[in-house]
């Protein structure tokens, strides 16, 4: 092997090396200004979960009257989304304040979601347990209102199908002349 050849391929060594030193350095600042975001953005995520909780709360309300059920469900589902995302943000704000990026890193390779277990898992082991709670009956809040959106969408479904059921019944006795 010649020097020439040797040199290309210690060249090309030093350029892959430089390669992935460059895709790391530009995720570890992907994740860093993702969590400085995240404690930024911190003090508008209560007034929108709180909106987001009062609205659901309403289209409950009305969800108890039949012909609007179909609405209630589908506004209930996208503030499930709402809350599920403010709980992110949450998730994702207190493992970075609380474990730093190492535990943002960790959270986020659980599928992206895990931020906020870690978060749970954060405030259990500094014994946060307001935090912890608080965590907890977000995300009761979160897939609840996702459970009962899936309810209120399949009982709307059944009052449309019986009233079709009914339309046909109806059309079956008429009397024609």
């Amino acid at each position: 092997m010649s020097i020439a050849n040797r040199v290309k391929d210690a060249g090309l060594g030093i350029l892959g090396l430089a390669a992935v030193v460059g895709i790391l350095a530009i995720g570890t600042a992907l994740l860093v200004g993702l969590a400085e975001f995240s404690v930024w953005v911190l003090e508008w995520t209560v007034p929108a979960f709180l909106v987001t909780l009062l609205i659901s709360l309403v289209l409950l309300a009305f969800s108890l009257i039949p012909p609007v059920r179909g609405f209630c469900a589908i506004g209930i589902m996208y503030a499930s989304f709402v809350l599920g995302a403010v709980l992110w943000i949450w998730g994702l704000s207190y493992t970075y304040i609380v474990w730093g990026l190492l535990g943002v890193m960790v959270g986020l390779m659980f599928l992206g979601v895990g931020v906020v277990p870690v978060a749970m898992v954060a405030a259990l082991v500094n014994a946060d347990w307001g935090n912890l709670g608080f965590f907890f009956v977000a995300v009761v809040l979160t897939f609840g209102s996702r459970g009962l959106a899936h309810w209120l969408g399949e009982k709307a479904d059944e009052r449309m199908a019986r009233l079709s059921r009914a339309d046909i019944d109806v059309a079956a006795y008429e009397i024609r002349d």
